[in-house]
């Protein structure tokens, strides 16, 4: 059987990729928040109302929208209704109700009231469910409730969303959400997921969201300019603005400016952290911008020439191909004459989890019924961590821009780390409850040593989590090669070759043991590394005391035997007479040149 990623995510690429290049009639969002107690501790300044604000400000005239808000019960905070002026007044006023009051998280019955009349798919709606939450499944002190909810939202509410082609995009909103859950109902459905690490992050992620969610064509900024033509007939400027940070100038083609102060015909909204400006009927020509420069401001348009892409999935495999398709269309219609593209560039960067980048190829399809489009297929195994592709396409009087982020991993998490000696390594590997049934795994390692020795690696199994301790005792690279089966949520069984781990080996040298009574015995003895923990032990046995004892015993009897010999010497050179006579005579002879004799 293929991998599960080899069938099921080119199929799902396919889907997305006919989707992305269609048109929708219309985005319809629905926007659930939680408003539990938990919440005056995750987000104690309430930022979760100009995040909404900003949401309010982007989604595009013409669009559907509404927002409910969670706790134990459900409540509409804004109603759901075609985006307008009116709606966006009723919107803003709607936001400010958003409190931290609520006694439980009921995700299931959000999910399900906000979504009623959500029955069956429609190929004219772009349906899309934004929902943040910072707790797990929490609708009564009764944990076995809990668990029954939960059970439900993962089987009968994501069976719901599918059928009717909506996509979720989760944002958790603390380190005790249930991640699992939020992940799954994203990958379940097509859509995303996100993690935010503090309330202040709210803005930026629910911009990242909203594009997930509408894919808005935009303009490419170029430091501090831009161009607008004359298909734009709207344009939408987000700037991210952190506190003390100059305000905002706009400075069209006429040379009118645009500010706050002096906002002329455009729309403007200045809230805390950011600045949103939306211009109708914009001038055609070359735009300077003066404000804060932060790599996540967009601008964005309304117009009827229009960059589409290829959908690419939230979340792939490291070994899964990507296929980029760049098309440029014109009123709904692909332009695929070659009169107009000869001066049209288009350009593929790929940004990986380090922010490197790298510039790739879109080259235009031979294929006759595919003309008009560029593709790029990037074979290369891309590492695990967060990816981006950025798509623009530029001429001498437009450009269009789209960026498609991603993420890259296994659905099994393997952590190889040091423990305090030198080359042993501990190695887990655990499943990852969104993919896969933690109680299935089944790992296989094989190790290959730097001499070439290859042999099988024992794991443990502790709740879930396999895990192994191994001494890399040759110096070298060390390599494992990592295999698992395990069934999927679906229930299909898989097999997923995750490649090769290496680990760097410190030499360790073997323990020898050497008998005193036989050291003499051995003739041409070769060096050998002496036992030290072996020593070390043979010391922490010995006595001390009775060390001591000897050592005292022994320089007495020897302090004895050095005085017997002195008194022997002394009265022995009492009996023997040497005259001064007879030393002289020494003297003299040794002067002349004979031995002294002593």
């Amino acid at each position: 059987m293929k991998p599960f990623f080899n069938i099921v995510l080119p199929l799902l690429m396919l889907i997305i990729s006919h989707s992305a290049l269609a048109t929708a009639s219309y985005n319809d969002i629905r926007v659930l928040i939680d408003v539990s107690g938990s919440m005056k501790k995750t987000d104690p300044l309430n930022l979760r109302i100009p995040a909404l604000k900003m949401l309010n400000g982007l989604i595009p005239d013409g669009s559907y929208a509404g927002v409910w808000n969670f706790g134990r019960d459900v409540n509409m905070t804004v109603k759901w209704g075609e985006v307008n002026k009116a709606w966006r007044r009723q919107a803003d006023i709607g936001v400010t109700e958003i409190h931290s009051n609520g006694l439980h998280t009921n995700i299931e019955s959000a999910l399900a009231r906000a979504t009623l009349d959500w029955i069956e798919a429609d190929a004219k709606a772009n349906r899309s469910v934004i929902l943040l939450t910072d707790g797990q499944v929490d609708i009564s002190t009764d944990t076995q409730v809990n668990k029954a909810s939960r059970k439900m939202i993962l089987s009968e509410s994501i069976q719901a969303l599918k059928r009717s082609g909506a996509k979720v995009h989760a944002i958790a909103l603390s380190k005790d959400t249930d991640e699992t859950l939020l992940k799954q109902l994203a990958l379940e459905t097509g859509g995303s997921f996100e993690t935010a690490e503090s309330a202040k992050e709210l803005q930026k992620i629910f911009l990242k969201l909203f594009e997930r969610a509408t894919d808005p064509d935009m303009i490419e900024l170029e430091g501090d300019k831009f161009t607008v033509d004359k298909s734009i007939k709207e344009l939408t400027l987000l700037i991210f603005r952190p506190k003390g940070s100059m305000p905002t100038h706009l400075y069209p083609p006429d040379s009118t400016p645009i500010s706050f102060q002096q906002k002329g015909k455009s729309i403007w909204r200045s809230e805390e952290g950011y600045d949103l400006i939306t211009i109708k009927k914009p001038t055609v020509g070359i735009w300077k911008i003066d404000a804060h420069s932060d790599p996540d401001n967009k601008l964005m348009v309304v117009t009827d020439l229009k960059l589409k892409l290829n959908g690419v999935p939230a979340y792939i495999s490291p070994s899964e191909p990507i296929t980029i398709v760049a098309e440029l269309h014109n009123k709904g219609k692909k332009i695929s004459k070659n009169s107009f593209l000869r001066f049209v560039t288009f350009d593929l960067r790929h940004m990986d989890q380090k922010d490197s980048e790298n510039q790739l190829s879109l080259i235009h399809s031979e294929v006759p019924k595919n003309k008009g489009q560029y593709v790029h297929q990037f074979d290369g195994s891309l590492a695990e961590g967060k990816h981006s592709f950025i798509v623009t396409i530029d001429s001498q009087t437009f450009n269009r821009g789209k960026r498609i982020d991603f993420e890259v991993q296994w659905p099994v998490k393997v952590n190889i780390r040091t423990i305090a000696d030198p080359g042993t390594y501990r190695l887990t590997i655990e499943a990852r409850e969104e993919y896969l049934m933690a109680n299935t795994l089944q790992p296989d390692i094989q190790m290959k040593a730097p001499n070439g020795d290859q042999f099988a690696l024992e794991l443990n199994n502790n709740l879930g989590i396999w895990q192994a301790q191994f001494n890399a005792n040759q110096a070298g690279l060390f390599q494992a090669h990592i295999k698992v089966s395990a069934q999927t949520i679906n229930g299909e069984k898989q097999t997923y070759d995750l490649g090769r781990f290496s680990m760097v080996g410190v030499y360790k040298p073997v323990e020898i043991k050497i008998k005193s009574s036989k050291l003499s015995k051995v003739k041409n003895l070769k060096p050998v590394e002496a036992d030290v923990n072996q020593l070390n032990k043979t010391v922490d046995k010995i006595n001390w005391a009775q060390v001591m004892i000897i050592v005292g015993v022994s320089n007495l009897i020897l302090i004895l035997i050095i005085g017997g010999i002195f008194i022997v010497l002394r009265r022995r050179s009492k009996n023997e007479s040497l005259s001064l006579d007879d030393e002289l005579t020494d003297i003299v002879k040794s002067k002349e040149g004979e031995p002294f004799n002593v």
